[in-house]
């Protein structure tokens, strides 16, 4: 105790419970100091209070709650207790401290857990160690520490001294990228279109700053119904952050990774032509040689596009275009590359050489090739930002731990080129539903086949398009431009539910002042 007087005072000790299972005790005393220190507040990225342990914060903002719908009397207002205003609709991004509950889940970014440490004002986390229960079986538990508290106990009667308020005043807050207006109505878009759809279908949309890589909305369809969750396995469906992490075959929005890569490896293949034709079966499409099964194109295209280049393949959407383009012109290798730049699996093992053995169908974003609505947006983000890749982030203050320098994916001409087809899609393509959107969209629609089921329907895109824009943010940087990614599960043929759901997403970004 004298020597290592500091590990006793915080050694936890292993103790049998009421319920017969083992787990770490503590000094009591650094628990009761522990509990006096507040836990920080949540706010989205105009002070708006996410989740707050003071009641104060939640009741200055009264107003705004109820201009959104949200109002507080619904709520136990109490300091101390974890309180979140939105309910579910805010539990993908931010979890639930009060159960815990998919804490542990890898397929989670919850800001509760990944921000702990600044929102608890200490790190109490030393290990996770497992231990022999009384019934023979093995159990993970974390190990706390509360070595940073010490000097709270020890100059408990001195509020003054140095290193008390080291502590007490270090900033607990998180602040987030993200826009609870633009959240709330996204929610509401997707779930309209995901009940559409019916058969218990999901929905995601991803919207963020292509510039800052800053994510204004990331919303999942559906959401727990209530907080906190009391039955996990009943809940699971609605567990699963479908914005960020859940992982679907990109379909046709694939082809503009399939153009970069083109375009990286040689800017003339925008020029390289292929042929759309008519197949026996009265489908289009063509043959891919050393293929067995001819490449399709969509149900809905019944008459041959005849004669593509990358341009006109982007705007009608034609698979047999990519398809040949990805294997005699790009190839496996360069595919392979320029996905794993933008973080898109386009292979089980993600090798170059297991892409070699579904290489046309992956050129048009089927076979093995998986994405997620995030890894979707970031590739709109990529084309309305010059060709430079942002990381993404929805934390926004000294905690943010992405903090990776945009990644440099084409330079030059190309991906003007890409924009312009992007935005021919929308003029005269298949998301023409779209042409009279303001503020114009750049965009490409996806839909993506699933075994069994009706196909998914995609569209990613940026807004606004155009020179002016370009012209404005050029001479005073105060141009403001969204990129997105929208996926209606099993919603069909991507022109129609994601692409209307984009453009009312667009709409409501317009109104909120958060694109110019």
């Amino acid at each position: 105790q004298l020597v290592r007087a500091d590990d006793v005072m915080t050694r936890g000790a292993l103790t049998i419970q009421a319920d017969g299972w083992r787990r770490f005790q503590y000094n009591p005393r650094l628990d009761a100091i522990a509990a006096t220190i507040p836990r920080g507040t949540i706010f989205d990225r105009n002070g708006v209070p996410l989740a707050a342990s003071n009641a104060g914060d939640l009741w200055k903002a009264r107003a705004t709650y109820a201009e959104l719908g949200v109002p507080l009397t619904h709520m136990k207002l109490e300091n101390g207790r974890r309180m979140y205003p939105f309910g579910g609709r805010t539990f993908h991004l931010l979890g639930d401290l009060r159960n815990r509950v998919n804490w542990a889940a890898s397929n989670t970014s919850y800001i509760e857990r990944d921000s702990r440490i600044r929102l608890q004002g200490y790190d109490d986390y030393a290990a996770v160690v497992e231990v022999r229960q009384p019934d023979g079986t093995m159990s993970e538990l974390v190990r706390e520490d509360f070595r940073e508290l010490i000097p709270l106990l020890r100059h408990r009667y001195q509020l003054e001294h140095p290193r008390v308020k080291h502590i007490l005043e270090r900033p607990r807050d998180v602040r987030t990228s993200i826009d609870i207006r633009l959240q709330l109505a996204a929610e509401q878009i997707l779930e309209r279109y995901a009940r559409q759809v019916g058969r218990g279908a999901g929905a995601a949309a991803v919207v963020m700053d292509p510039a800052t890589g800053d994510l204004l909305a990331s919303a999942g369809y559906p959401w727990p119904g209530e907080l906190p969750v009391r039955d996990a396995e009943e809940a699971a469906p609605a567990l699963i952050d479908r914005a960020r992490y859940g992982i679907y075959p990109p379909g046709s929005t694939f082809k503009i990774v399939t153009a970069m890569a083109a375009l990286r490896k040689d800017q003339g293949l925008a020029r390289q032509t292929y042929e759309c034709t008519a197949l026996p079966d009265g489908r289009v499409g063509n043959r891919v040689r050393g293929w067995g099964r001819p490449i399709r194109d969509d149900v809905t295209d019944r008459v041959p596009h005849g004669t593509v280049d990358m341009q006109k393949g982007i705007r009608v959407s034609c698979n047999a275009y990519f398809a040949q383009l990805a294997t005699y012109a790009v190839q496996a290798q360069a595919l392979h590359e320029t996905a794993d730049l933008l973080g898109i699996k386009v292979a089980r093992p993600n090798t170059p050489e297991q892409l070699k053995d579904a290489l046309p169908q992956a050129g048009y974003g089927q076979g093995q090739v998986v994405a997620t609505p995030f890894q979707m947006a970031r590739v709109a983000a990529t084309v309305a930002n010059d060709g430079a890749m942002p990381e993404g982030r929805w934390v926004t203050d000294a905690s943010n731990t992405r903090t990776a320098e945009p990644v440099r994916i084409l330079a030059g001409m190309p991906e003007g080129f890409i924009a312009r087809s992007m935005r021919e899609v929308v003029t005269a393509g298949t998301a023409r539903q779209l042409s009279g959107v303001e503020p114009a969209i750049a965009g490409k629609t996806g839909t993506a086949e699933v075994q069994g089921k009706p196909s998914h329907s995609w569209f990613i895109g940026y807004a606004p398009y155009g020179a002016a824009t370009q012209a404005r943010e050029a001479q005073d940087g105060k141009g403001k431009r969204i990129a997105f990614a929208v996926i209606i599960e099993n919603g069909g043929y991507g022109g129609r539910a994601a692409a209307l759901a984009a453009g009312e997403i667009v709409r409501k970004a317009a109104e909120l002042g958060l694109v110019e």
